[in-house]
């Protein structure tokens, strides 16, 4: 993964499952992804939505800023509602409206085995 000024690499660790690797795109919201840069590192709890996603909240207040309603396998949004980072586990072509930030770039794998209740830490990677 390559470090340019749009895409900044990201790990997200999953107490006792591992690390996956993923990316904040920036043109996806920069408004959006400049606040939670700014407030890394994340950490909480793990709640799944059904087999579809995965989210932590982060207790960070941004606004709508270019949502949209369907989101792929590996994809990262941000849920307004209640300051969530999702990470989507299964296409989802209609959800509610979220901010798009970013994917996962490596080890989905670990995203989908997480379970409720397990930790989440997003940081940089050094």
């Amino acid at each position: 993964m390559i470090n340019t000024v749009s895409r900044i690499p990201l790990s997200l660790e999953i107490s006792d499952k591992g690390v996956a690797e993923c990316e904040i795109i920036r043109h996806l919201c920069p408004v959006t992804t400049k606040v939670i840069l700014t407030g890394l590192p994340l950490k909480d709890r793990i709640h799944k939505l059904q087999e579809v996603l995965v989210y932590m909240e982060t207790g960070l207040i941004i606004g709508a800023e270019k949502q949209r309603s369907h989101f792929r396998r590996g994809e990262m949004a941000y849920l307004t509602s209640n300051g969530s980072v999702c990470i989507f586990v299964k296409d989802c072509p209609t959800i509610a409206t979220m901010n798009p930030i970013g994917l996962i770039t490596s080890n989905l794998r670990i995203v989908e085995s997480a379970q409720t209740g397990d930790v989440m830490i997003l940081r940089r990677t050094s």
